[in-house]
């Protein structure tokens, strides 16, 4: 996938700003602005799709085949190895280098996923921009056939889009941005969708800014981590992984087996593809 250019970056954000203040302005549009607002959130949508989607998929559906070569070159599929002892009759005695005349490169085996999933997606107006992204990588999640995807979106309640998570456009025009906090309450429910323990991935997107009952999300969280649950809680997922988030809290969850971080939307791919292995 061709890397963005820094105008379609600049555009893309601008284009993120403008879709973040119409979704907080949803409740109150007639139905002809609201398809209006439909449209524009639909481009910003496809933007971020078209910049993520295949970077993400690769991360999540193949591993490095160390003995199978590929034609297709990828620096981060580059066999050192196998390219110096290819390469070795191309030593340059007189100015001591190696001579790189045919490189070598690893290609990617698919591998099945069978896991679980779960989003659980804070709805605060500061975590706009995380919302969509998260409902990107829900739909990008969704599209692969071993990973059973639940998108759970709260404030003081809990409301599970699961049966949207294939449609980040719909995702977006639900869910309603502001009101209070109830992160206990939402990791709670998550816990009940739990099938399989051991291959579950709960990852709370939040600012961490609990407004319910701290001592039920502290021991939601050991429980989970007992039961070994992978948890992600993550202060920001965006492109600029740049968070406001309550530092206190966060520590405490990450003291009870929480991995507290903010990341991009690639970073976030890679860390699923490594504790999905």
């Amino acid at each position: 996938m061709d890397n963005p250019q820094p105008e379609e970056l600049k555009l893309t954000e601008e284009q993120i700003q403008l879709a973040k203040s119409l979704l907080s302005l949803r409740g109150k549009m007639s139905e002809e602005t609201r398809d209006a607002v439909k449209t524009i959130i639909r481009k910003v949508v496809d933007d971020i799709l078209s910049q993520m989607r295949n970077q993400f998929r690769q991360a999540l559906t193949g591993r490095r085949n160390r003995f199978r070569r590929s034609l297709i070159p990828n620096s981060r599929n580059f066999d050192w190895r196998a390219t110096i002892a290819a390469n070795l009759k191309n030593y340059d005695l007189q100015h001591q280098r190696l001579v790189i005349k045919t490189p070598y490169f690893n290609s990617r085996q698919q591998q099945h996923l069978p896991w679980d999933v779960i989003l659980c997606v804070d709805q605060s107006g500061s975590m706009a921009s995380s919302i969509m992204y998260a409902a990107v990588c829900a739909s990008i999640l969704a599209a692969l056939p071993t990973v059973r995807v639940s998108l759970v979106v709260f404030d003081t309640q809990v409301v599970d889009l699961s049966h949207l998570a294939h449609d980040p456009v719909e995702v977006l025009m639900t869910v309603q941005l502001g009101g209070g906090t109830d992160i206990a309450k939402a990791m709670n429910y998550c816990e009940s969708l739990i099938r399989n323990p051991k291959r579950t991935v709960i990852s709370l997107i939040s600012d961490f800014e609990e407004g319910g009952a701290l001592n039920n999300l502290l021991s939601c969280t050991e429980r989970l981590n007992s039961q070994q649950v992978k948890l992600l809680g993550l202060a920001a997922l965006d492109d600029e992984a740049l968070p406001v988030y309550d530092t206190e809290i966060a520590q405490k969850l990450a003291d009870r087996g929480m991995n507290v971080a903010a990341l991009t939307p690639e970073h976030f791919a890679h860390w699923l593809a490594e504790v999905m292995q």
